[in-house]
């Protein structure tokens, strides 16, 4: 047999930090291999899902709520724990930190300077960044202070900003110092519509990436690395200063949507790799899972709504959400319970047909 990549790489790295030769390798990798041979293959009949689902929800149920933070910027920060095995389970396209490991192509992740030149320029500016907006209904006129630090560190300029302000208002305002006014007194403007055009322009997109709020420089090795809060995977991979062969994000709908269901499946198992920590899960029941809430061509949440919803067996659906519902429609269409799985057959007494459950003994009895 071939082993896994992930257990050779394993192999690799022991034989390395042993300083092993070449034939000791050789006969380890055999080891290994017969080892898998015997003794990790799944008995015929085991209930996986049953053990997987005890595999997982046990430490689970021990972990904390934790919050990793990235050393020297608060800002970014990742859910961890039980909070992100949630995420992952109920497959929630908001989660609550969305965030983005870039890696970068020469010279850029060599150079410190040039890492965080590009860390910048990716960084989501909108106008209440730079400027603080007010209004006066009286004399209808919207006035914008802008801040000359915070244009300085951006590396904007005032005349750049005013540019996009007058495309989003259609109209041009007058500067006096550092405020910038637009005044509708001669203009028949409501007040309703006064109010949306300011609140337009807290929002107005300057410069950066929509969707990423703060990005920080960090090194990985030998190499520099951009780490960010918020994501927008589409967007960067066109940058021709990332690596997109590395460059992830831990939005998991947004991995489907961009790079595709296999990828999904693969960010789903290292997700949960990280969201437990040092707790001992065999990767395998995290594969899975990850099979489970992708194996329909989209990633869907384990719920009523997704992978439960959709069971075959009328008890099944029953006993997870909204009992009288599966058991009133069922009626009303004249569903069979066929029960094949474990929990129709636990709900009526039944043996489950898992396991020893699967075997059926004939004894012949003398004359």
């Amino acid at each position: 047999m071939t082993l896994p990549d992930h257990i050779l790489q394993q192999v690799e790295a022991f034989a390395k930090k042993k300083g092993l030769s070449a034939a000791e390798k050789k006969k380890l990798i055999k080891a290994v291999e017969q080892w898998i041979e015997e003794e990790a293959k799944a008995e015929y009949w085991e209930d996986v899902g049953l053990v997987a689902a005890e595999s997982m929800g046990e430490p689970a149920t021990q972990a904390t709520l934790r919050t990793f933070h990235f050393a020297g910027a608060a800002e970014v920060s990742v859910s961890s724990g039980v909070d992100r095995m949630l995420e992952i389970a109920d497959a929630l396209h908001k989660i609550q930190t969305p965030s983005m490991t870039i890696y970068l192509v020469e010279p850029y992740n060599k150079d410190e300077e040039k890492a965080r030149a590009f860390a910048l320029s990716i960084q989501e500016t909108v106008l209440t960044d730079v400027a603080r907006i007010s209004e006066d209904y009286f004399a209808k006129e919207i006035r914008i202070e802008f801040d000359e630090k915070a244009l300085q560190e951006r590396g904007l300029s005032q005349d750049a900003v005013i540019k996009k302000i007058e495309a989003r208002a259609k109209k041009k305002g007058d500067l006096a110092g550092n405020v910038y006014v637009l005044s509708f007194a001669d203009s028949q403007i409501s007040l309703e519509k006064l109010r949306k055009l300011r609140m337009a322009l807290e929002k107005l997109h300057i410069s950066g990436v929509k969707g990423i709020r703060f990005a920080v420089v960090t090194k990985e090795g030998d190499e520099y690395i951009v780490r960010t809060s918020g994501t927008n995977l589409k967007a960067v991979l066109k940058l021709k200063e990332v690596d997109h062969t590395r460059t992830i994000s831990n939005d998991i709908h947004e991995i489907a949507e961009v790079l595709g269901i296999e990828a999904a499946r693969y960010m789903i198992i290292e997700e949960l790799k990280k969201a437990y920590g040092d707790m001992e899960v065999d990767l395998r029941h995290f594969s899975l899972l990850a099979d489970l809430l992708t194996h329909d061509g989209y990633y869907e949440a384990v719920g009523r709504t997704g992978v439960a919803g959709k069971k075959g067996s009328v008890f099944a659906r029953a006993a997870f959400e909204e009992t009288g519902k599966h058991l009133t429609e069922a009626a009303l269409w004249g569903e069979v319970e066929h029960l094949k799985g474990v929990v129709e057959n636990l709900i009526v007494g039944l043996p489950v047909k898992v396991g020893t459950g699967r075997v059926k003994l004939l004894m012949r009895l003398g004359e």
